[in-house]
């Protein structure tokens, strides 16, 4: 009971972390491919690049990463940008930054608190450029500040500063170093890291911690460096900070179940031997009948299917496969070797680093080939599909992760507030939708219904109905809220069509719907617009697949009627509002 306590403490404080990290990346076209795996496995709040090298592109789309979103401030041999993943509640602080400099500003809402961040490059340039970034950042940081007055500030990235008796190594001072640490000074700023940060290519030069982190909070983070991504000649910066966004994977795991694995033939006994009668139809309530069959066959489905509990992803690169997992083992001991011999000045500190740049060289390179070797599969795989079929659609549709982001942002609530929490989601989009979807009869009579001639016999559903409606039920559907997938009702058709067959006709003999087909699992769709919007979602209802059967064999009967007496004619239109009068009361059912 201890270890699980303190494994659950372990667990508990890694979920309160919010991890930024930072590394100048010298050039993001070159190391595209090392970004997004950084992305894909360390999954940081929020990753700041810094001499990205690239001018301002028409469409950003192929330097995106699914999960993340990208907020950047590109120039030519200069510029800077941001990662940030989706659940991160931001604001793009626009009114703050300057054109003349490799400056992006944000400002991050926990939920708890406010961080303003800043991430600068500071090209090398002469010293009254320098001055003029120093007093630009100071001038910005006090405008960011009285607007936020109790967020936290926070500025990182390149400076390019020397200063012997603030930044490690400790050689020399330079103007860079001066001016930075008056900025310091002036915004009761601390610096965190405590390393080198630069990996020089020349092997006489001598490492330099050139890469800064400033907070006004300083007890809060927790600071460590690490190899560089891809071929870039500065190391990763990663900084922990103690207060995250608010925790959004508190819901209830989904339950996975293998098909492939299922007892089908000891199911279908089950459900074949099972005494559905006195233990399911005990009342006349369709209700309490459903709720009884639902219990049975989530009961089946638990003893013959094998299942987990929560959502276990497959690979997350195809392309990331042992070759590149070995070049990257390799490419990190080299750093770690250098590091040591570094630290301890040895003799064979040269061969090192001479080790380290050739394993970092072979890792671009080989993660490069994977990415691109696995591109061509796919689409030579695709290229064999008939345009447009199933297969085709759901390959495409996998490649990077969908295209989609795995959560939902922050959404705007009507009082200006931010609804942080999924339960604080999903109560806003429920008020939204239930809003949108009621309807107000004003104490209105209904409609008076026009006399036919032809009176529709009363429908009897027979088990061959129900048989031949399970059998062509579609695996892909998603199951509503009483979890019975089409899955099991397809493959166990014979054995529980007699059941739901007497389930049918009782609702339709007491003119009641069961209560939970009344009951959906609501997907809010993205439409135009903003995402934080949430008038700018649409709800998709998943409902009971048991229901859904019901209604086909019902609009099968209708619709054959109709036909056969032919009236689906304009003419004959008119005096069809009767269906009209039977769905809706179909849909409310009479309690």
């Amino acid at each position: 009971m201890k270890k699980r306590n303190k494994r659950n403490v372990k667990q508990r404080l890694h979920s309160l972390s919010l991890k930024v990290h930072l590394s100048n990346i010298r050039g993001l076209h070159s190391n595209l491919v090392a970004v997004h795996h950084h992305l894909e496995t360390e999954k940081p709040a929020l990753l700041f690049l810094s001499e990205t090298q690239i001018g301002p592109p028409s469409d950003v789309a192929y330097l995106s990463y699914p999960g993340f979103t990208l907020e950047h401030n590109f120039k030519p041999r200069a510029g800077v940008c941001l990662y940030a993943r989706d659940d991160i509640c931001y604001r793009r602080l626009r009114n703050l930054e300057d054109p003349r400099f490799s400056v992006i500003w944000v400002m991050i809402d926990t939920g708890i608190e406010k961080i303003i961040y800043a991430c600068i490059y500071r090209s090398h340039k002469g010293d009254q450029e320098t001055t003029r970034l120093t007093e630009y950042l100071c001038e910005a940081a006090d405008a960011g500040q009285q607007k936020y007055p109790a967020a936290q500030l926070v500025l990182l990235g390149d400076f390019n500063a020397h200063h012997q008796d603030w930044l490690y190594p400790h050689q020399f001072t330079d103007h860079a170093g001066r001016e930075t640490r008056k900025l310091a000074l002036a915004l009761n700023l601390t610096q965190l890291v405590q390393g080198a940060t630069r990996v020089p290519d020349v092997a006489d030069q001598t490492a330099n911690c050139l890469d800064l982190l400033l907070t006004t909070d300083p007890d809060r983070y927790s600071v460590s460096i690490s190899s560089p991504l891809g071929s870039s000649d500065h190391c990763l910066v990663k900084a922990v900070s103690m207060y995250p966004p608010p925790d959004l994977s508190s819901c209830g795991n989904r339950r996975v179940w293998r098909y492939n694995a299922a007892d089908w033939d000891g199911m279908r006994a089950f459900f074949a031997s099972y005494p559905w009668k006195p233990l399911c139809f005990s009342s006349d309530d369709p209700s309490a009948c459903a709720d009884a069959i639902t219990d049975v066959i989530r009961q089946g489905m638990e003893f013959f299917i094998p299942f987990s509990d929560g959502v276990t992803s497959g690979k997350a690169q195809m392309w990331f496969g042992a070759d590149c997992r070995r070049a990257e083992a390799i490419k990190h001991q080299a750093y770690l070797a250098w590091v040591h011999a570094r630290n301890r000045k040895t003799e064979d500190i040269t061969d090192k680093k001479k080790a380290y740049n050739k394993a970092a060289k072979t890792c671009k390179r080989t993660l490069q080939k994977a990415r691109f070797d696995h591109i061509g599969r796919t689409g030579t795989k695709l290229a064999s599909y008939p345009a447009g079929s199933k297969a085709f659609w759901s390959l495409a549709k996998s490649v990077e992760s969908n295209f989609c982001r795995p959560s939902l942002p922050p959404l705007l609530r009507p009082d200006g507030s931010l609804a942080h929490t999924a339960v604080d989601k999903a109560n806003l989009f429920a008020s939204l939708f239930a809003e949108s979807s009621r309807l107000d009869a004003m104490g209105t009579l209904p409609p008076s219904l026009p006399q036919c001639v032809l009176q529709m016999p009363e429908i009897r559903i027979r088990q061959t109905e129900v048989r031949k409606t399970l059998r062509n039920l579609d695996t892909n559907k998603a199951s509503g809220p009483d979890g019975i997938p089409a899955r099991v009702l397809k493959s166990c058709a014979p054995e529980i069509s007699p059941v739901l067959t007497r389930l049918f006709r009782l609702s339709l003999k007491t003119g009641k719907v069961p209560t939970s087909w009344k009951q959906a699992n609501v997907q809010p769709v993205p439409k135009k617009g903003s995402r934080a919007d949430p008038a700018n979602y649409r709800p998709i209802s998943v409902t009971s697949i048991l229901c859904k059967s019901m209604e086909r064999i019902l609009n099968a009967r209708l619709l054959t009627h109709l036909e056969s007496n032919d009236l689906l004619s304009d003419r004959q239109y008119a005096k069809n509002k009767y269906l009209t009068a039977f769905f809706l009361h179909l849909e409310g059912g009479d309690e």
